[in-house]
């Protein structure tokens, strides 16, 4: 029972880190704060991508979406990318959710969410969403 709980204990561990491999390839932050005053500085909406630990509709949004090249080049020319995981780091109370992914799209100057968008999206919704 207890090699169990070790596995499981590593395993969450292994799965928690996913979305920071996925920033490093992608560019995302994964500091809400740095992010934020980059996108101030910029004069750039931040696009925050929240997400879980072993969210299947996260890791498939992440690969099936974010992960292609002419999304991912039409986020970075509109947007700050940030993703965080609601488990772990800081960040406003005003991302906190129980529905993931949550996508928040975030006025620059204010810090004030301006569009919500909850639950997986595909590449063609995704796309109508940046290009509103």
């Amino acid at each position: 029972m207890k090699v169990l709980a070790v596995i499981l204990v590593l395993g969450l561990s292994l799965f928690g880190n996913d979305y920071k491999k996925f920033a490093e390839d992608m560019n995302y932050n994964v500091d809400y704060n740095k992010a934020m005053e980059l996108a101030k500085k910029e004069k750039k909406e931040l696009m925050l991508v929240m997400v879980a630990n072993f969210c299947p509709w996260c890791i498939k949004l992440e690969k099936k979406v974010l992960k292609k090249e002419d999304i991912n080049a039409k986020v970075h020319k509109k947007y700050i990318p940030v993703i965080l995981n609601r488990e772990e780091g800081k960040y406003p109370d005003s991302f906190k959710t129980e529905m993931i992914p949550t996508v928040y799209f975030v006025d620059h100057n204010s810090g004030k969410i301006k569009t919500k968008v909850v639950g997986y999206n595909n590449k063609q919704d995704l796309v109508n969403i940046i290009n509103e």
